[in-house]
């Protein structure tokens, strides 16, 4: 672990209220690895045997099916995943894939149940961490029953662009074929979906997308975008 990795571990909601005197400690039985994009650091089904927190890079969660798999949600620095497995002691229902390369903390699962339940802190941060993997789960339900593919995909340029006014550019989190499976629609209905967003002011090319008019594309999802985090 290098002495810079510990700005980047500060990030994580999990240490959020945790002194400086105790991090020390329980960063102790911890490593940190640089993985490559396409690594797979736990696999769906598998028992856990870390807690994975992102300090770099970009981590996508896929279920797998008997015919296909399908990205649920990304994860970036400062998340740590997949904390209810860990927490529970129970398989994996997901699969983690790096994104793009990324440093990723390992923190023994025994060791981490064992600290959550001596640090009141640490275990305040794991019920931050949990709390926002419930907002992620409720705002998916809620936008796949009441959003079209257009308006799913306008929340989620919002929910990527600053809090302001006028124009933008955001960078999508992963390729547009991960974008759809995250939106639960098709690669087509994302074209058909950017398409109908083209005379709003939405262009780009691969994830760089340019937004013309912030205000529009939100009076278009009817939402100011509320964060889920």
């Amino acid at each position: 672990m290098r002495p810079s990795d510990i700005p980047l571990i500060r990030r994580a909601r999990l240490f959020s209220q945790v002194s400086e005197a105790d991090l020390a400690a329980l960063l102790a039985t911890c490593f940190v690895q640089t993985l490559p994009r396409g690594a797979t650091p736990c696999h769906q089904g598998d028992k856990p045997e870390f807690l994975h927190i992102v300090l770099s890079g970009k981590v996508g969660l896929f279920a797998e099916g008997p015919r296909e798999e399908m990205l649920i949600e990304f994860f970036g620095p400062g998340d740590g995943f997949v904390l209810p497995a860990v927490m529970l002691d129970m398989p994996y229902l997901v699969t983690a894939r790096l994104i793009d390369e990324g440093r990723i903390l390992l923190w023994p699962a025994a060791a981490f149940r064992a600290q959550v339940r001596a640090n009141g802190a640490l275990a305040y941060g794991a019920t931050l961490q949990l709390s926002s993997y419930w907002r992620i789960l409720m705002g998916q339900i809620k936008d796949l029953k009441l959003l079209s593919a257009t308006e799913r995909l306008s929340a989620m340029l919002l929910a990527l662009a600053p809090r302001q006014s006028g124009s933008a550019t955001v960078t999508l989190p992963g390729g547009r074929r991960l974008i759809a499976g995250r939106l639960g629609i098709t690669p087509q209905s994302l074209s058909r979906a950017f398409a109908t967003l083209r005379p709003l002011g939405v262009s780009g090319q691969g994830r760089q997308i340019a937004i013309a008019d912030l205000e529009r594309l939100r009076d278009l999802a009817g939402t100011k975008a509320l964060p889920r985090g």
